[in-house]
This record gives C-alpha cells, structure tokens and sequence, in this order.
C-alpha cells in the first residue's frame, strides 16, 4: 500500500483510513523533505486522534504536545492511543504514531471540563476581519489546495516577528471534515516559517515538536497566528506564537527548532 497519487478526489483531503491505517495524500509531503511527512498535516492527525477519544462531559483540550521523535516517511502510518486518566474533571490522552512499528510521533493531551467562570479582560478583544493580503504559502506548496493563507508581515523572506491569517479546509482523514481544534493544532506548526530568523537558503530549521494550549475551542473558520522567535546562537530555537479567532484570544503555540547549516553561502 502506497500514498495516494495526486487526483481531484486526493486533493479534498489529507489522509484516507484504511485497514486501520492512515495512508497520506500528496498534500501531506513535507516542505523539507517531500519523503517525509509535514508537520501541519502531521499535526492535524495528531489532534484528530485525541478527539476522537470520548468524555465523559464537555471538555476543551487545553494542552497538547507533540514530540516529533524521527521523521515520519511518508507511507501508512499506524496509531496506538491511551487513556491514563479519565474522569468528569480531567482527561489525559496519549498517542503514538508508528511507522513500520517504529514511534516516530508522541502525542500527550489534557483535557478540562467545561464550566461557567470568570474571564482576563482580554478574552473579548476582537481583531476584526481578515484583510486582503498575499499568502503565506509560496505558489509550489501543496497545503495551498486547503489552506488558505494572508500574510499581514513575515515570512521566509522577511526576516523577524509574522502575523497570517489562516483557514483550513477539507477532510484530515478522508470523510472526517478538519474541526476547530484540528485547525489549531496544524496552525500551531506555522509559526517557525512565519517567524523565520535565519535566511532558509543557508540554514534548516524543522521543528522537533509542537506544543499547543488553548483557554476555549476556536470559532469561525478563520485564526489569526502571531508568531516570534527566539534564538541565543546554539543551533537551536523557540517559537513563541499566540491563537486569535473572531471572538478574540484562544490560546498559545510553541515549537523549538533545530538549526542546521546548509550551505557555506
């Protein structure tokens, strides 16, 4: 069983279920290595298996942790999902993705009932609509067939702190639409490229994880990703980024980069 050719049909969504298998579509090659799969779609599966995890009363997750352990090749992929803890206050849910019976994403969530209580002043501050402005995403990227992308300041080619508007659309598995929270989640894995310090030319710079929290779930199909890094000249990196919907502030995301020198330019 192969990845699934690039069709009208492979275009509609990221992944298919199969045999108790994920099997990724062309959309879900990497930006880095199109052997290995990306950390946005990578990210939205990671959710996508949390969620599909019942409670017993409403709940949001408000953390979640992905730890990209070794490149995830891009072939069927399977997932074991746990539930250390369980109860009417508190969930935590863990995950593994393997490939060939080899770990090579770990995911860890907590998730929190849901119950009237007192808001930050900010909670309502909203941002208003998203301006017209050009993609994030260069033209040969695939994610441009779901994702779509206006990029406010930032980038690959703009070195310092990015904003994007982002909007995902489609299925993560193929006949399961992209949630809110699945939406968060592959947003979160944005922020290293909006954010980017180092010139892409002469450096790598993959994230190695992706930490996700939110205050409540997001509404409307747009995110506002404020994202900035930091760096101290040790190979390494951190991603500081901060969620908005329509409604105002949900929540943060992080990723820390491994920086590696490409070139001698």
């Amino acid at each position: 069983m192969k990845t699934q050719a690039m069709t009208a049909e492979s275009l509609r969504h990221f992944y298919t279920g199969e045999d108790g298998l994920y099997v990724p579509g062309p959309l879900v090659a990497g930006p880095w290595n199109p052997a290995h799969q990306g950390g946005v779609p990578l990210a939205g599966l990671c959710a996508h298996l949390v969620e599909q995890v019942p409670t017993l009363v409403p709940m949001v997750t408000t953390r979640l942790v992905i730890d990209l352990l070794r490149p995830t090749p891009m072939q069927p992929v399977a997932a074991r999902v746990t539930v250390p803890r369980d109860g009417k206050r508190l969930q935590m849910v863990e995950a593994e993705i393997l490939a060939d019976g080899i770990v090579t994403a770990r995911v860890s969530a907590l998730r929190v009932r849901v119950e009237a209580g007192p808001a930050t002043p900010d909670a309502d501050d909203r941002p208003g609509d998203p301006p017209q402005a050009p993609p994030l995403l260069a033209p040969r990227s695939r994610l441009r067939h779901l994702v779509d992308s206006r990029l406010v300041r930032g980038g690959l080619e703009e070195r310092g702190p990015g904003t994007v508007w982002l909007r995902i659309s489609g299925d993560i598995v193929a006949g399961t639409p992209i949630s809110p929270f699945v939406q968060a989640a592959m947003c979160a894995d944005f922020g290293s490229g909006l954010s980017a310090f180092v010139d892409w030319r002469a450096w790598s710079f993959a994230n190695v994880d992706i930490t996700l929290h939110l205050v409540r779930m997001p509404v409307g199909p747009w995110l506002k990703l404020e994202a900035q890094s930091l760096g101290a000249g040790q190979g390494m990196a951190l991603v500081d980024g901060h969620l908005t919907d329509a409604h105002g502030p949900i929540g943060r995301c992080h990723q820390t980069l491994y920086l590696n020198r490409t070139t001698t330019a």
